[in-house]
């Protein structure tokens, strides 16, 4: 089993070695029971969210100063993109320039935009003749740009203020509704955009405002889009609706008839789907033919044979004379023809002809997957190299014997890593790289083709290089051929048609083409009455034996076959033998009747861009159109008239073209009055398939795009001011700026590209974006917060995973999700910790109880394992986060050990397990003293190595050295190592790990800091003395690390330490772009704010930054017993921070005034939460000489207790709502 993802940057792609839940039960002979149910998950039947309700006015919580929200103008405008969409919905990138630039909302990982989708605004004045600007910077569409925009990055609203170079000024907020415990409706697939115009002249100014938006259903976010042309649309709609409350135009593709592609059935009446893969292909021809017809044709033939060893069923509408006679030559063409020479298909049994320098190429081609590699793919034959051979650690180079470039084109087939001049094949001419390719990050091998027509009559050579050794480091090539046309299409259709020859074994005399008469159906067959069809010109397979599964369904009257069903493997095949398409009617009978559905089933496709789009407008006077094209039409008649109006239903487009609409609203204002028109996005594309794992749980919530339209429409003011004092309350928090702008940017992970939900509610987090690593990688998400602080049900949802669905039967738990993974030991203890704070955020023990049985069995895995002697210290091998084990004791895990114990211990006396509360505080004590006896050398801790050592930091200095400490304290725990020893070790890595500018220094293996920036690096050796191997990624720099240690100091009263470190980590992602940066390609590259770089952008990683908020503001939480405290760590003196529980959130505030009053102040702002217990911190020295507590100014009884730390126990439980207050004053001698 392999210890690592092997990935590193921009994605690893499926494997076909995935596994579903169930799946992955059945491999450890677990029974289905212990699948989703109850409340915890998505058992429950699911239903449209209910509306978040009336928020109180905001300006009842107006009394504070809000901390200014980061902006970025200028030069720092170049890589803003803030991902607007909710948990597991798909995002739209707002960027630095207003537009909408990025769209991932169709399933889809690129970085692609649709056109013709924008806002606009018309200003007109008596006299004056009307100014039409985009609300974007970049002149686009026959419409003039705004000179300038400034760019309030408060996620999650971008608030957008744009220089019309007009007397109004225009401010827009782009938001998805974002409420903390309301994890539905902050998963709602929307991009909501307030645009508010003010007239800022001295006299009446009429304005309209507009938005467009391309009917984009259908596309797969890859395909080219011109204008409104792209390959994969055809029968788009727009249907133009009005109501009381504005206008919406409804987009869609019907189902029926299909697109070529996979298709589901449908029960009419339950709408439940069939599990029987369906598959529609259009037509099938030459080879020739085919590869012209474009990637469509080609993943059709494809796919047909994927369905090869799977109980399925297809139907293909058409075939050619020509596609007989291609297809028993298909896997001799393989081999060249005329048109194209094969090079190289590395069949032989060594590199004849090639000389091999270094390790990484073996003595021989590969013969496939290697192992501990995800499955290869997509070469030919048996034979490729791949340089995975053991592992991504050995390099090296093939070079190629000479040749003359005679033909124009060379092709292969290539996979691998993404590292320019690393992992690539290069063409050499003269000494000099003339043409170079790399792989994707992707175990599947897929064709590349280089023009090289300049090039003939030159000798060169082909060079296979392997210059990496981390994640990715590796090249996988397979049939090099040189041909007179692009080969890319040739080579991709060759290896399924090669497979497709043999599967589809139909015995026949000979192949000629005759005029079709009408089709008769034959009897029996079942299908009932089908529409007239006179096939034009048939393909007759004279002889055609029928035997074997081979059955005619349908005959010419006279007798040729028109329609057969064949066996394609384990599919039941059915192909017609017209060379003009089969009638709808015929192939959705046909093809229903072969996978033994109803007839009446309903059938939809399953590509990832099928679904629905709304835009709509909220406003009395909304205008709109269904249908636009030209866009210069489109901007003289807004600069015109002001308005937009046309038809009300688009028609059904061509293939291969879309529809565009618009809608819009006027308004007039005086000078000094200002107005605001409501836009909504509403998406609906509900195939998803990642990891086994299929739907979206939006798509369980709504039935379509249109019903998230009338939502929003419904719910926008409620939806709208709970999103605003969310936005309020949090930057009313006067901790660091810096720290709340680490915590409000990344935010956006779990409602950006790096997670997902499954149609059952399954909660699927990467490391970083588009794959990167899979799936709830314990070791990474070991430092995330900010997912379970603000919405307490996703961490309950990871949890179950972890301790109810993926644990192995001995208590180990899975590292990874998508495949049968052990352990990684610092993942582990997380879980267990995590648990803690799960419970803590809970509003009883109903979560607590259902996982307890398990997480006591890991525990107790743990200790089995890695301290069988139960002292406290770990023993072996410890794989863990940094890809490779550290051995023997050592405090970055022990830390972590002593953690999980004594988190577990905590949650056994919940559950009046006194036995194992005894054992593993016992152990923890133990563990205390042998930690800090054997591992601290006066400045820090340190590592003491087994025998045999692994990837070890010995004497290092490590950043994460008391990452359990930290996580123990965010925990309301008590110190594990003595303070002052911890803030000690604090001070050490602080001198020795934290860079002010990096100009210089190493990087290694990756780069992630630019020069002119600092950063704080994972470990350095004080005394030099490095070992050999040492703990990889120790000389890098992970935003996720700083934040984690930047919170450990803030406990320890490091604050300025901790701050620099923030402010220098904030400062590498300052919207200016950077080059040359590991994972920072796309559009946007390195820079974003919002997307913060390791193994993958919008790294989960950097969800630690939460961990600031919990550390500044010192909490103490256990919301089934009603426990609420603050020993806040930033000003005490003055203090303000929101928090969220089990289920709402507020502001607290500490005030003290004097030597003798301190007060506390709960606001709850949003939801409910039940109070029996306050607990909180008053200067040493000081006593308590009266305690008054008050809920919305009426005395509550209470007794208090305790110096330094006040207790506080109410007579009566508070059960407080959003809007109460409750206010303790501390009377202090």
């Amino acid at each position: 089993m392999p210890r690592q993802c092997g990935c590193s940057g921009t994605g690893c792609g499926p494997s076909p070695l995935e596994l579903s839940r169930r799946e992955f039960l059945r491999s450890l002979g677990v029974g289905a029971a212990v699948l989703w149910g109850g409340s915890l998950g998505a058992g429950r039947a699911l239903a449209q969210p209910t509306g978040p309700g009336g928020a109180r006015p905001l300006a009842k919580w107006d009394r504070y100063p809000m901390t200014p929200p980061r902006t970025y103008t200028g030069a720092n405008l170049g890589a803003v993109a803030m991902p607007i969409g909710g948990i597991g919905t798909g995002t739209l990138w707002l960027d630095g320039q207003g537009r909408l630039r990025v769209w991932q909302i169709f399933n889809n990982e690129t970085e692609n935009r649709v056109p013709d989708s924008f806002f606009a605004v018309r200003v007109e004045q008596s006299g004056q003749a009307p100014v039409v600007r985009l609300l974007q910077t970049e002149a686009e569409y026959g419409f003039d740009a705004c000179p300038s925009l400034v760019y309030e990055g408060g996620y999650p609203i971008a608030r957008l203020f744009f220089d019309t170079a007009t007397p109004v000024s225009v401010r827009m907020d782009a938001f998805n509704p974002l409420i903390p415990t309301d994890a539905d409706n902050s998963s709602i697939p929307c991009a909501i955009f307030r645009i508010t115009a003010k007239n800022e002249g001295s006299e009446r100014a009429r304005v309209s405002l507009l938005g467009s938006l391309q009917n984009a259903v259908g596309w797969d976010g890859i395909a080219p889009i011109e204008g409104v042309a792209c390959t994969e649309y055809g029968r788009n709609r727009n249907r133009l609706l009005r109501n009381r409350r504005g206008c919406t135009v409804l987009m869609d593709a019907p189902a029926e008839p299909p697109a070529p592609g996979f298709l589901r059935a449908r029960d009419p009446r339950t709408r439940r789907s069939q599990a029987t893969p369906l598959l529609f292909v259009e037509h099938l021809d030459t080879v020739e033919a085919m590869a012209q017809d474009g990637p469509g044709t080609v993943h059709q033939v494809e796919a047909l044979v994927g369905l090869a060893d799977r109980n399925a069923a297809a139907v293909v509408a058409s075939a050619s004379e020509g596609f007989f006679a291609d297809l028993p030559r298909a896997q001799d063409l393989i081999h060249g023809w005329e048109d194209l020479e094969v090079f190289e298909d590395f069949e032989k049994p060594n590199y004849e002809g090639w000389t091999a320098e270094g390790e990484g190429f073996g003595r021989a081609p590969s013969k496939g997957t290697e192992s501990g590699q995800q499955a290869v793919t997509g070469f030919v034959g048996e034979g490729l190299v791949n340089t995975y051979r053991p592992g991504d650690s050995p390099k090296g180079r093939l070079t190629s014997k000479p040749f003359t470039i005679e033909r124009r084109y060379i092709g292969f087939l290539i996979g691998g890593g993404n590292y320019p001049n690393e992992t690539c094949i290069n063409l050499v001419v003269d000494g000099e790289v003339v043409r170079t390719q790399t792989g994707r990050n992707s175990e599947q091998l897929l064709p590349a083709t280089w023009d090289v027509g300049d090039l003939r009559g030159k000798q060169a050579r082909f060079e296979i290089v392997d210059q990496r050794s981390d994640g990715w480091g590796h090249i996988n090539i397979d049939h090099i051929v040189l041909s007179d046309a692009p080969p890319d299409r040739m080579l991709r259709l060759l290896v399924p048609l090669g497979r497709l020859a043999p599967l589809l074994a139909l015995e026949y005399d000979s192949v000629a083409t005759t005029s079709g008469a009408a089709a008769q159906v034959a009897e029996g067959i079942g299908v009932g009455r089908l529409p007239s069809w006179q096939p034009g010109r048939v393909v007759h397979l004279r002889g055609l034996r029928e035997d074997e599964g081979v059955q005619v369904l349908a005959r010419t009257a006279e007798g040729v076959p028109v329609v057969i069903e064949a066996p394609l493997g384990q599919t039941t095949l059915v192909m017609s033998l017209s060379e003009e398409p089969m009638p709808w009617e015929w192939s959705r009978a046909l093809l229903l009747r072969a996978a033994g559905l109803p007839l009446e089933s309903d059938l939809e496709p399953t590509h990832t861009g099928w679904g629905t789009m709304a835009l709509s407008v909220i406003g009395a006077s909304a205008f709109g159109t269904a249908l636009w094209t030209d866009p210069s039409q489109l901007a003289t008649a807004f600069e015109t008239t002001g308005r937009v109006l046309g038809v009300r239903a688009s028609g059904y487009s061509e293939t291969g073209s879309t529809a565009n609409a618009a809608v819009g609203a006027p308004m007039s204002l005086e000078p000094g009055e200002e107005a605001t028109v409501t836009f909504a996005l509403t998406w609906h594309f509900p195939n998803a398939s990642r990891w086994g794992h299929e739907g979206n749980y939006y798509a369980e919530l709504f039935p379509h795009a249109g019903a998230v339209a009338d939502y929003i429409g419904s719910e926008l003011d409620s939806l709208w001011e709970a999103t605003e004092l969310y936005h309020k309350t949090i930057y009313q928090s006067n901790i660091p700026e810096e720290f709340i702008d680490a915590i409000t940017s990344q935010s956006v992970i779990p409602r950006g590209p790096t997670c997902w939900r499954d149609a059952s509610g399954y909660f699927g987090g990467y490391e970083g974006s588009y794959g990167c690593c899979p799936l709830n990688c314990t070791h990474v998400w070991n430092y995330a917060q900010t997912h379970a602080r603000l919405w307490p049900e996703i961490g309950r949802n990871i949890r179950i995973s972890d301790l109810i669905t993926y644990i192995h039967d001995a208590g180990e738990t899975s590292h990874r999700q998508h495949t049968p993974h052990g352990a990684f030991v610092d993942g582990h203890c997380a879980i267990i910790e995590a648990t803690l704070r799960e419970h803590q955020l809970s509003p009883d023990d109903t979560f607590l109880r259902r996982v307890y049985p398990n997480l006591r069995k890991a525990m107790e895995w743990f200790i089995g394992e890695f301290d069988p002697e139960e002292r406290g210290v770990t023993v072996g091998h410890q794989w863990n986060t940094y890809d490779t084990a550290v051995s023997g004791l050592n405090t970055f895990i022990g830390s972590q050990y002593l953690s999980a114990l004594s988190a577990a211990a905590r949650m056994a006396d919940v559950m009046g397990d006194g036995f194992s509360r005894k054992r593993w505080l016992d152990i923890v004590e133990r563990g205390k003293s042998e930690q800090n006896r054997r591992l601290w050398n006066g400045t820090y801790y340190y590592q003491i190595p087994s025998d045999p050592p692994a990837h070890d930091y010995n004497n290092g200095c490590h950043s994460d050295q008391l990452l359990g400490q930290w996580w123990t304290l965010m925990l309301g725990g008590d110190y594990l190592y003595p303070s002052n020893r911890v803030t000690q070790a604090c001070r050490a890595i602080f001198k020795h790990n934290f860079k002010p500018v990096f100009d210089g220094l190493p990087q290694i293996p990756r780069r992630y800091v630019d020069d002119g920036d600092g950063g704080l690096y994972m470990c350095t050796w004080p005394q030099d003395d490095r070992p050999d191997p040492y703990t990889l990624y120790s000389i890098e720099v992970w935003t996720g690390i700083e934040y984690s240690t930047a919170g450990l100091m803030v406990y320890q009263g490091m604050l300025d330490e901790a701050r620099t470190i923030v402010t220098m980590a904030r400062s590498r992602y300052d919207g200016r772009p950077r080059k040359d940066l590991n994972s920072g390609g796309g559009v946007c590259g390195s820079g974003n704010p919002f997307d913060e770089l390791e193994c993958g952008k919008f790294y989960a990683r950097a969800l630690s930054s939460y961990g600031l908020m919990v550390a500044c503001q010192g909490l103490i939480l256990d919301c089934p017993t009603g426990l609420l405290g603050f020993k806040p760590k930033w000003q005490p003196w003055d203090h303000r921070s929101f928090f969220t529980l089990a289920e709402g959130w507020g502001l607290f505030i500490q005030r003290r005034e004097g030597e003798t009053t301190q007060t506390e102040r709960i606001e709850l702002r949003h939801g409910k939460a039940r109070l029996r217990e306050l607990v909180f911190e008053i200067e040493a020295g000081k006593a308590i000489s009266q305690c008054v507590v008050t809920v919305n100014g009426a005395a509550r009884g209470a007794s208090c207790s305790g110096d330094g730390e006040v207790r506080i126990v109410l007579n009566d439980a508070a059960d407080l709502v959003a809007g109460d207050v409750l206010e303790v004053t501390l009377t202090l001698a």
